[in-house]
């Protein structure tokens, strides 16, 4: 194939090479990506009993001030176990799970 044809090339087509990764037009990849990471956040949100995605006040163990916002994983990992740490942040501010003294929803 020569640059000319590259406009005109079928994207949608059955591949002929068994190699080729076959194009499903109806397959939802990234819908399917959102959905097992909101899922993975509502068994996280459990598992740690922290309120993620939802707005919050909450003050840290060493800052005498509280914090409002909205709560959010700080890491596109989602940690396995108690013992992993649980990075967060609050708008700027970043900490762990274990650095909130306490932490109330402001909804």
């Amino acid at each position: 194939m020569d640059n000319t044809d590259q406009l005109g090339f079928d994207f949608l087509s059955v591949p002929a090479d068994g190699l080729e990764m076959p194009h499903d037009p109806q397959e939802r990849g990234y819908q399917f990506f959102v959905k097992d990471r909101e899922d993975a956040m509502a068994r996280l949100k459990k598992r740690f009993n922290v309120m993620l995605n939802e707005p919050v006040r909450l003050k840290l163990f060493g800052w005498d001030q509280e914090f409002t916002g909205k709560l959010k994983l700080n890491t596109l990992l989602i940690p396995e176990s108690k013992k992993d740490d649980v990075p967060l942040r609050l708008g700027r501010v970043k900490f762990d799970l274990r650095d909130i003294e306490y932490c109330f929803c402001t909804e």
